[in-house]
């Protein structure tokens, strides 16, 4: 008996590109195709450019000789499955006259080298999860381009900051320049679909900060004078002395804390904070200093109580849809 396999708005798109049509066309041609033509196989069964691809299930829809669906448990049905992605295979492309060209993605920098890039599920997944993009699978994936996309450079060998095994035929560097950059993409020559290569994850510079315990957080905060006295004034009364108020501060830290990419609910961005330090009642905008000893660099603190105005006014454009300023 045939799979049911639903096809998500995702694979739909990712046919599409593929394969040179609109989306409404490669859905046609997958419902087609999945029902008539499709077996569920695991990683370790597909064919061999393209093994030890993950999905949501560990499944994949394999049509052979033509694509492979990635495949999450169907919300509307849990009996069944819902494709989240689409890699058309090579051999069907080229017999379809869609064969990828050679292209040295070393030539190719910024923009033109990511417009060679397939992002998979599972990089744009990582990029939400590393960077605190979009929940929006679409937003994050367009997201994600952007931000890569003005410097861009492809190189042989991973950075040193990287402590991933991903295999890969090079790697896609963002995010600054030599010494400063902060994603690094691992990338297939063998990645199936139009685009010549594919990302087969994304890691970020700032993973080891975000896995450090609140005591080892703590030790990589430096604080100016400015943000001490602020401290002071927001914790009045308990303790005195520029000493004493830095002890309290790195104490308040280690005690519980965690390192996030937004401010919390309610609080609007700081000027210059690349993250922000939760600890307690109070929150910490900070900069980050990539090859400082001590990368991160308070900015401010603040309570993380928001204002009555504020929340009033939030409350009021919830409940009315006001325009309140």
């Amino acid at each position: 008996m045939a799979p049911s396999v639903g096809i998500t708005d995702a694979a739909a798109r990712q046919a599409a590109a593929d394969l040179g049509w609109t989306p409404v066309q490669a859905r046609a041609f997958l419902e087609k195709q999945v029902p008539s033509a499709g077996r569920v196989v695991t990683s370790d069964q597909l064919p061999a450019p393209y093994k030890g691809r993950r999905s949501k299930t560990g499944r994949f829809l394999l049509i052979d000789c033509v694509l492979i669906l990635p495949l999450a448990v169907d919300r509307r049905d849990a009996s069944g499955f819902a494709a989240t992605g689409c890699v058309v295979l090579d051999a069907y492309l080229r017999a379809n006259g869609r064969g990828k060209r050679h292209i040295d993605p070393f030539a190719l920098t910024g923009a033109e080298l990511m417009d060679q890039v397939r992002l998979t599920e599972h990089a744009v997944e990582r990029y939400q999860q590393r960077t605190g993009g979009p929940a929006d699978p679409k937003a994050a994936h367009d997201q994600m381009r952007r931000v890569l996309g003005p410097d861009a450079r492809a190189v042989r060998r991973r950075p040193r900051w990287t402590n991933s095994s991903n295999t890969a035929d090079f790697f896609l560097l963002a995010g600054g320049n030599d010494g400063e950059e902060e994603f690094c993409l691992p990338i297939s020559r063998h990645g199936g679909g139009a685009k010549p290569f594919e990302a087969l994850t994304c890691l970020h510079r700032s993973m080891p900060l975000f896995e450090l315990s609140s005591a080892e957080l703590a030790r990589q905060v430096a604080f100016s004078k400015e943000v001490l006295a602020a401290f002071d004034r927001l914790y009045s009364g308990e303790g005195s002395g520029e000493g004493s108020t830095a002890s309290r501060f790195t104490e308040m830290i280690a005690l519980h804390s965690r390192l996030e990419w937004h401010p919390p609910s309610g609080h609007t961005r700081h000027h210059g904070a690349r993250f922000y330090v939760v600890a307690g009642t109070a929150f910490i905008p900070v900069a980050w200093k990539k090859n400082s000893q001590v990368p991160l660099l308070a900015l401010g603190v603040e309570s993380t109580r928001v204002p009555l105005r504020r929340r009033l006014v939030a409350w009021l454009r919830r409940r009315f849809s006001l325009r309140v300023t």
